[in-house]
């Protein structure tokens, strides 16, 4: 991580619907491009009709579209040694660090943050390897402190997922100025708990 802005994108499988409805992939991924296809090009059979590929470079691209393509696959594992190691890193070199998903309802965001019980995604990851570097680090004349926030914008709303009753959410306004107040509000209240 050189002091950047890292940008990764993930591609997911198939739904159960988009399996019944027998959708075609318009992605593929080579290393750090991710291509992306006219889903007119999948069934024209004219070469002068189909539409020309479009290419996108990114800092990591992961391919989770099929689990048996074993040499491609990208599992959770593989995203946190991308991802979650370098802001780790930093962490423990005194940087601020910050993860942010994006994406639209059932692209995988969830998934890829929190997992499942089996696999782990990259926040209980993060979480695991930040208290065990804590455990070895540890002595008397050394602490550590921990602040954590965990937010979601929803429906133009933001949401603080570590308030379990859910009272602290606040509209988004276009001033950046409330934006930043807000993150502090929430990173001030976190602390003092």
């Amino acid at each position: 991580m050189a002091d950047k802005v890292k940008v990764a994108v993930r591609v997911r499988p198939f739904s159960r619907r988009e399996l019944d409805l027998g959708t075609k992939c318009v992605v593929d991924m080579e290393v750090d491009q991710t291509i992306l296809f006219h889903p007119s090009t999948c069934q024209e059979k004219e070469s002068s009709k189909k539409r020309a590929p479009k290419t996108f470079a990114y800092d990591h691209c992961f391919w989770s579209m099929d689990v048996t393509q074993t040499d491609t696959f990208s599992g959770q594992e593989r995203v946190f040694d991308c991802l979650g190691k370098d802001v780790l890193e930093k962490s423990f070199e005194g940087y601020n660090a910050c993860v942010f998903a994006y994406g639209q309802t059932g692209s995988g965001k969830s998934y890829t943050m929190m997992g499942t019980q089996s696999e782990k995604g990259l926040i209980p990851r993060l979480c695991d390897a930040l208290f065990d570097h804590i455990a070895k680090m540890e002595r008397e004349d050394m602490g550590f402190k921990v602040v954590v926030s965990y937010m979601e914008i929803y429906n133009e709303k933001v949401h603080d997922l570590l308030d379990p009753a859910g009272l602290d959410f606040y509209q988004i306004c276009p001033c950046k100025i409330f934006i930043l107040y807000y993150l502090t509000l929430i990173s001030k209240r976190k602390k003092s708990t």
